[in-house]
């Protein structure tokens, strides 16, 4: 039994995204708020490149437990209401208010992977990913965290 528990608390955290902070399913809202974000990092640089896609999509598996078909349908709905149809503040409000501190600070890690995933950090990316940190509430020792761990 303890095995069992130990594997069941493993496979939680690997899915810390996939509900929000009252432990309720993340719905399409979360979903996509979190993906925009990837999105934006992604294309912040010169070009949008493989290894930045497959960061994104990585990380939507692991955290929310997706699919290739659901991710194709997740990333098709943030890329049609990526900025400016949706403003980047109401993205990070809806992260702010519905994922715990914990579940902000995975989400910044995952924008750093997604950043760091061209082998290139440029300083526009670099300023971004803190703007993001700053917006969801995280202070910047959490942040400077996140985005260590970001290269394990």
């Amino acid at each position: 039994m303890w095995l069992l528990d130990q594997v069941r608390s493993h496979l939680e955290r690997r899915r810390g995204l996939a509900h929000d902070r009252s432990g309720g399913d993340a719905d399409v809202e979360l979903q996509a708020a979190t993906t925009i974000l990837l999105l934006e990092a992604a294309y912040g640089d010169t070009e949008y490149v493989w290894r930045e896609h497959r960061a994104i999509v990585r990380g939507l598996e692991r955290e929310f437990g997706l699919g290739k078909q659901e991710i194709a349908e997740l990333l098709g709905r943030a890329n049609e209401i990526r900025p400016p149809i949706v403003k980047l503040s109401d993205v990070t409000d809806v992260l702010r208010e519905r994922y715990g501190a914990e579940q902000r600070e995975e989400v910044v890690r995952l924008l750093w992977r997604v950043i760091q995933a061209d082998g290139v950090v440029e300083e526009w990316e670099a300023i971004f990913a803190d703007h993001i940190a700053q917006a969801v509430g995280l202070d910047p020792e959490t942040a400077a965290r996140a985005r260590a761990d970001a290269k394990r």
